[in-house]
Parts: C-alpha cells; structure tokens; sequence
C-alpha cells in the first residue's frame, strides 16, 4: 500500500496536523467543563461565565480542526483511489496478451468494482482514522496521568481489550471476505455474459431459464456477503462489550475516588469525559483493524492481478522489416481438448499472401494468435525472422491484426481510426473513398461521433472502419480476420483490389468466402481442420 500512500504524504501529514489540534481542543474541553463544574459549584460567577466562553471557544476550534482533518482526508483518499485505479489500468494495459485474458474481461471488472473499492474503503480510507485515533490515544493518556496515575493505568489496561478481538477471528474475517469476492467477482461474469446474449435469451424465450440461473447467483452472493457481515458484526459486538465493562469499571473507580474524597466533582467529570475520549478511540481502532485485515485478501488477489511478468528483456530480440514466417511442424490443443492441427509447416517470404481456410472453430483464429504470441504452441515453433514469437521485443509493432469482431470506441471516428496517432485527414480520407464510406470521407466526417462498440453504425460500416484502421497502420505484416463479411458486392471488390494491390506487406487473410481472381493471388493456401 505505500506506493499508493506515499506520493500523497502531504496531505496525509496536513490531515495528522489537524487532527493533533482536534485532539488537543478535545482534551482541553474535557478540562474546561470540570473547572467550570467546580467553579459553577463553588458560586463563582464571574470565573465561571469566563470560563463558559473559553470552552464555547474551544468547542469551535475541535469542530473547525476536525472539518480541516476530513477535507484533507478525503482529499487524501479520492487522490490514493485514483491512483490505485491507474496503477490497476496500466497493470492491464502492460499484460502480455494470452488465449485467456481474452476472456477475462467480467473478471477483470469484478476486480476493478468489488476488490478495487474494497481496498480503497477498507483500507486507504482507514490509514488517516488510525493515525487520527493513535495521536488521541497519546494525548488523552498523557492528560490521565497529569489527573491521576491510577486512573491512567487502568483506563490504559482494561481500553485496550477491545483491540485483541480482530486478531482473535482474523482467519474467520478474512475467509468470509475472499468467499464474498469470489462469488461476486463469478456473477458479474455470468451478469455481463446475459446481458451480451439478451437478443438470443430473447429470442428463444429463454428470459424464465435465464432470471431462474440469475436468481441462483444472487443467492449466492447475498448468503456469502451475509457471512461476511456476521463475522464483522460479531467482532464489532465483542469489541463493544469489552468496551462498555471496561468503561465501567473505570467509573466506578472514578466515583469511588470522590466517596473518599481524592477527586472533586469536577475531577470526576473531566475523569468520564476523557475515559469517553479513550474508549471510543480504542473501540475506532478495533473497528479500523477489523476491515483492514479483512480487506487483505482483496489487496492480495488486486496485486496478484496488476502484476506484469514480462520475459527478461535480455531475453528478447528485436524484429526488423521485412519480416518471413516459418512454421516448424506446429501442434496446438487447448486443456482437455483434442489436437486443433498437428504438424503444421509452413514458410512465408515477406511480401507474400497466404490465404487460411477450415470451418468455423477448426483453430483458423488460433493459428493466428499462435503467430501473435498469444500462446506457445504444444508442439513445434513459429518463428518470425528466426525468432520464437514469444521470444519478439516489439512483436505488436510488426503485426497489424483486424478482427471478425470490429472493436470501436466511444470517441470519434478520426480518433477510432487513427487509434491516437498522428496520420493526415487527407490520408484517411482517401482510405475512406476507397472503401465506399464516402459519407465519413470529409474533416467533418471524421469528427462524427462514434457510439460505444459502433452501435450507431452499421456492421459493414463497422468492418470497413476496422479495415481503414487496419491498412493505415502501414505494418510489415497484416491479419484480416473475415475481411469481406458483411459487405455490399461493390465494397468487397474495392477490397479485394486492395489484397491484390500490396506488394511490399506480408499478409495472412482468414477466410471462407474468396473470388476466384482473388485466390489465384496468394502464395499460399492452407486449410484449418479439415
């Protein structure tokens, strides 16, 4: 957690600095009110109205120092969760690409909502309530020693109690938190799973099914998060009971003191209120400590997740254009799954076309992200100029990919296209001609706006927009991924023109529909799983 408290230290100790004050207001009034007791008592009424104005005084400074402390904060709190945030983000962004990060992304958003707040409420939000605490810990002590030692030490042995229960059912706290996670972080993948598919749970009526298998869920997460609340709750009760005797047992001591005669009423006074002082503090801190330790695991499991292991850089070697592609008797099976394709070899000179056949889930998409590094192959290698793909430093540089599924941001189109990067209008505009989206070909055109996932676009304008960003990447080696799906007659021609146009790029074109004109230009021609 000090990566994340460090940079913002100073309003950490601006918020330390106000609570010092507070508690030394707070301490001050509890002093105040047993004079103005004895003084009120004694019929002084002159002292005793000035003394009334000192505590109003100081009642407003406690109150404008805690109000500074909280401004700071939370201040200090919503810039930590910021940054934990950006840290989880880039952790993300940093990842090597694998077969299943693909797939994780309801994980992913589980993480970034449950885990992500819990660490940030649990224990970001903590750290200046425990240092608030420990400052008026100190101060109240060393107030009870200047009234009476005797109160002192026992308020100091019998206070502290509380602070053993969290520790006491730690391994409970925590088992009931990890259960609460993981079963929420599980329905929020099924959640976002439903809600992609709705036109097809719709379509076959399957809203009964489905509402019945989310109902399931939801009991789940409800019965795990209710464990977690009993653990919290049966802390939070312990810690209160051993609090309240505590408190007790101390005052009776107090009262004893004024039967015997060694305190006056007003000492006996400022003796409750500074216990009052003490006990919940200590009470705070069993509170601070309970959700700390319980959010562990979410930091832990956060952690785990954020972590990039990269290859040793040494390691690695730098591509340069033009690039081959060699296969050596390549073999790939998922976990439990029989052999996608055995044996696969291949040899691709830069420059050339190789056109990729096979039915729909032959393992045409995997052999592409085999090329990609996504994964290592169970047999064989795929080498990239002499070097194993999961051996490649810039790999991502050399290979531009447009996938079946167009992906497209919330921004505008010039943004969606350009992807952030500098390339003239004039350039993509003439891309865009070329592709028969002539309505988009215009500065204005390009500033439209783009709703999130292209929903306001069409498929085949989605799969062209993807192809204009794809060419004008200008990369050694392209993937197209069904590039002629979901396109007019007159657009695939105007595509195809493209293929046959590139002499200089080394490209691989997933398939299952090509003219005859068009296949006579690829130098290769291999077919997937059948």
């Amino acid at each position: 957690m000090k990566k994340y408290i460090l940079p913002h230290a100073g309003l950490l100790l601006c918020a330390m600095l106000f609570a010092i004050l507070a508690a030394l207001a707070a301490v001050l009034v509890q002093f105040l009110k047993g004079s103005l007791l004895d003084h009120a008592i004694n019929q002084q009424a002159g002292l005793t109205t000035r003394l009334a104005l000192g505590l109003l005084l100081v009642i407003l400074s406690e109150i404008g120092c805690y109000y500074l402390f909280n401004r700071c904060r939370g201040l200090f709190l919503v810039r930590a969760k910021e940054g934990l945030r950006a840290a989880f983000f880039q952790g993300w962004l940093d990842k090597p690409i694998t077969l299943d990060a693909r797939a994780a992304h309801g994980e992913a958003l589980a993480s970034y909502t449950d885990k992500l707040d819990t660490v940030a409420n649990q224990m970001l939000a903590n750290t200046p309530l425990l240092a608030e605490v420990a400052f008026k810990i100190a101060l109240v002590t060393g107030a009870l020693f200047l009234l009476d030692a005797r109160i002192a030490v026992l308020t100091l042995l019998l206070s502290t109690t509380p602070l053993y229960v969290p520790r006491l059912i730690q391994k409970r706290l925590q088992g009931a938190q990890t259960a609460h996670m993981e079963a929420f972080a599980g329905h929020l993948g099924r959640v976002a799973q439903w809600l992609q598919g709705l036109e097809l749970i719709r379509n076959f009526s399957a809203q009964r099914a489905i509402r019945q298998l989310f109902d399931k869920s939801n009991r789940q997460v409800r019965e795990k998060h209710l464990d977690m609340l009993k653990a919290a709750y049966l802390s939070q009760t312990m810690s209160t009971s051993l609090s309240y005797l505590s408190h007790f047992i101390i005052l009776a001591l107090s009262a004893w003191l004024v039967v015997e005669g060694s305190f006056t009423a007003g000492q006996f006074f400022i003796a409750v209120g500074m216990i009052d002082q003490m006990s919940y503090p200590i009470l705070s801190i069993s509170i601070y400590l309970q959700e700390i330790i319980a959010a562990r695991p979410a930091l832990k499991a956060l952690e785990r997740e954020m972590a990039v292991h990269q290859p040793d850089d040494r390691e690695l070697k730098a591509l340069e254009a033009p690039v081959d592609l060699h296969l050596e008797r390549v073999g790939f099976a998922y976990p439990g799954g029989s052999l996608l394709f055995d044996g696969l070899s291949l040899q691709v000179v830069a420059g050339q076309k190789c056109l990729i056949t096979g039915p729909s889930g032959g393992g045409k998409s995997t052999l592409m992200s085999l090329l990609l590094g996504y994964a290592q192959p169970l047999t064989g290698r795929v080498l990239l100029n002499g070097v194993e793909a999961s051996r490649a430093r810039n790999l991502m540089e050399m290979i531009a990919v447009m996938r079946q599924d167009a992906v497209l941001f919330e921004d505008s189109l010039r943004n969606n296209i350009c992807l952030y990067r500098e390339i003239p209008d004039e350039q993509i505009i003439m891309m865009l001609k070329r592709l028969k989206l002539e309505q988009f070909a215009s500065p204005e055109g390009l500033d439209c706006p783009v709703s999130e996932g292209g929903k306001n676009l069409s498929g085949g304008q989605r799969r062209r927009i993807s192809l204009a960003r794809t060419l004008l990447r200008s990369a050694p080696v392209i993937i197209m991924d069904e590039p002629l799906a979901e396109v007019d007659p007159q657009t695939a021609l105007e595509i195809e023109n493209i293929i046959l146009e590139m002499r200089d790029t080394t490209l691989f074109v997933v398939s299952h529909q090509v003219s005859p004109r068009l296949l006579r230009a690829f130098d290769h021609h291999i077919r997937i799983g059948g």
